[in-house]
């Protein structure tokens, strides 16, 4: 039986990139049965009439919602597709590369139980320039520690991940708060000792433009900009903290995690109250950003009751 995967975009007022998103998924090389399906979140400028234009030709499947915001749009389009064997997330201004999907599906094809595989970026400007980085300059760490305290994620464009895994979201309920897809998939992941995958070999380009809003920092970052990003880090309350985040996923997953797994998790909710807990995460050796100077903001941020 051919295996087969799901391509979900969700869109909202991209008309400006969509066309060349589109095509890089299209000219994809992967031996097996895939299906782009995207859903508009509605978008008020062009962007709909330009999905519409390849869905009248059979290349996607085009569905048309009302606004909800991009985390359940994601989540959404992923419990609306449980027929699929692999699935993957797609930002709607980036371009793939040719091999971005056979790549996934070759690192987790052979995995038995839930895996995610994830890379890194190629970072460019709005005119596909490099901008000479990538998204991670070292290795992230995804251990269950750095993930639910949200210092690691497998960043959802370049994620690629099998139906043991996306079969959990399709059965239960949606958590009631959490902080993006991939965040959502990556801690599920970790928690029920799952397989997270990274390839540092980029799979993609990563568009910076100033309509940019998730994943990365605006192109336009400077050292200033940086170290003040770094303070609001440390000081400024998140709207869904990384202990609501956790809260609701032991709530609505409970079932699927280990003990063990259970007790680190309940650590990183405590911590929103408790010094103690805060304290035991600081210290905790598993708890470790990809680079030094982002661990130790991290680990403030923490102490201050930011998480």
């Amino acid at each position: 039986m051919v295996k087969r995967l799901a391509v979900l975009m969700a869109t909202y007022n991209g008309e400006k990139y969509i066309k060349e998103q589109i095509e890089s998924i299209l000219k994809q090389d992967i031996n097996l049965d895939f299906t782009l399906i995207i859903r508009d979140d509605g978008s008020t400028d062009n962007t709909r009439n330009i999905i519409r234009e390849y869905a009248d030709t059979g290349k996607l499947v085009f569905i048309e919602g009302e606004n909800k915001g991009a985390a359940q749009c994601f989540i959404s389009l992923l419990r609306d597709n449980p027929e699929y064997d692999y699935y993957a997330f797609s930002d709607q201004d980036d371009i793939w590369n040719e091999d971005k999907l056979q790549r996934g599906i070759r690192a987790i094809s052979e995995i038995n139980g839930p895996a995610l595989y994830c890379t890194n970026c190629e970072l460019v400007n709005s005119n596909l320039n490099d901008i000479g980085r990538n998204t991670h300059r070292k290795k992230p760490h995804y251990t269950l520690e750095s993930v639910l305290c949200l210092a690691s994620c497998a960043q959802g464009c370049t994620s690629v991940f099998n139906k043991e895994l996306a079969s959990i979201i399709q059965d239960n309920d949606i958590p009631d708060v959490f902080i993006m897809h991939d965040s959502l998939l990556t801690c599920l992941c970790a928690l029920i000792g799952g397989k997270i995958i990274y390839d540092d070999i980029p799979s993609m380009k990563y568009r910076m433009h100033d309509n940019n809003v998730f994943g990365m920092v605006s192109a336009k970052q400077n050292k200033f900009n940086v170290i003040r990003n770094r303070l609001n880090e440390i000081t400024k309350k998140r709207k869904i903290s990384m202990c609501d985040q956790a809260a609701s996923l032991l709530k609505v997953y409970r079932k699927y995690i280990s003990l063990k797994n259970q007790d680190i998790c309940r650590m990183v909710i405590d911590s929103k109250t408790s010094i103690k807990a805060r304290i035991k995460l600081v210290f905790n050796k598993n708890l470790q950003h990809d680079t030094f100077n982002k661990t130790v903001t991290k680990k403030l941020e923490i102490l201050f009751g930011n998480g």
